[in-house]
């Protein structure tokens, strides 16, 4: 039978991969020929791409599919592109859903390469790039600063904590505030390093403070979404973009029964995090956004389903503004 499609499934985790080489024959017939567990290295992306060469056809293009679990993917994927490969890098619950159509109950690895090799020959999925290495710095940079935040919040709460306790060591407290100015200077330090990433880059830093004109959009705001989605490389619609940060709503429905609807939050939680101050600030500070929330939340009667609608407009408008290389217009109307 010819062979129509060949796709190369990898379950990828910390320490090792398991891939397994897909073919879609004539007549839709499906085949899983061989399935190799590899370190997740730089000696066995070698041997994977020598293990791959000896049983595909030379002749015909040859995919690689995975998840984006973490950051465990992203060298063997940096690798292969290198090589100019075809990748397609999908969200987990993509691929979950695409196993779950195929009652696959069994959750390993070597399942798991299988389900992404067969959803590699069978669908037509959306090839990733690999965007330009300022925005790899970015992410480093933005991710970082996020969790020092984090850090300092919960020494601040700590702090608060052992001040209004029955009798609090001065020593304690003084190391606690020293410790909390510690980080105020490593988080404001970053911030510099980012400032001076992003202005080695006229075309980052142009794109960026036009985007900047939207009312409660801080730069480091607008720098995290744009470095979370490397530049927007792999994204095309602000559909695709709002299921990527998880800001895409589920809906349960069955017959009569409505459930609720909500966010999946199976995204990019460092966009959503970026994004929960500033929505606050652009319905304070914005008339398009402030009447938006208003509306909505006298429908709804949950300031948080409607903060979260706000949050999910401003990541769209980022999109927007970013390709159209467009500043913020309020109250703009499009031509007809």
């Amino acid at each position: 039978m010819k062979l129509l499609k060949q796709n190369v499934g990898i379950d990828v985790a910390k320490g090792s991969f398991v891939a397994t080489l897909t073919v879609l024959l004539e007549g839709q017939v499906l085949k899983h020929l061989r399935t190799k567990t590899f370190q997740n290295n730089r000696g066995g992306f070698d041997e994977l791409t020598e293990w791959v060469s000896k049983l595909s056809d030379p002749l015909l293009p040859l995919h690689f599919t995975m998840e984006a679990t973490g950051v465990y993917y992203e060298s063997l994927a940096y690798y292969l592109w290198g090589l100019d490969h075809i990748i397609h890098v999908l969200l987990p619950n993509k691929a979950k859903k695409f196993a779950d159509s195929l009652n696959i109950k069994s959750k390993t690895d070597k399942a798991g390469s299988k389900v992404l090799g067969q959803m590699g020959v069978e669908r037509s999925l959306v090839k990733w790039g690999l965007g330009s290495k300022i925005y790899r710095t970015l992410r480093t940079l933005v991710r970082e600063r996020q969790q020092l935040i984090k850090e300092r919040t919960r020494c601040k709460n700590q702090l608060h904590a052992e001040m209004h306790s029955a009798g609090p060591l001065k020593t304690t407290l003084a190391r606690m505030r020293n410790h909390i100015k510690y980080l105020d200077k490593q988080v404001k330090a970053i911030e510099k390093e980012i400032d001076k990433t992003v202005n080695k880059d006229q075309f980052v830093a142009d794109k960026i403070k036009k985007i900047s004109t939207v009312p409660g959009l801080r730069t480091l705001t607008i720098v995290t979404v744009v470095a979370e989605t490397f530049g927007f490389a792999n994204i095309t619609s602000i559909k695709q973009l709002n299921s990527y940060s998880g800001y895409d709503v589920q809906i349960r429905e069955s017959g009569k029964w409505k459930g609720k609807s909500r966010i999946s939050k199976k995204g990019n939680s460092h966009i959503r995090q970026a994004m929960y101050m500033p929505s606050l600030s652009s319905i304070t500070h914005s008339q398009t956004y402030k009447k938006f929330y208003n509306r909505l939340n006298d429908k709804k009667q949950n300031g948080l389903i409607s903060g979260t609608a706000v949050q999910r407009k401003l990541v769209g408008l980022i999109y927007t503004l970013w390709k159209k290389d467009e500043e913020y217009i309020e109250n703009y109307q499009a031509p007809i």
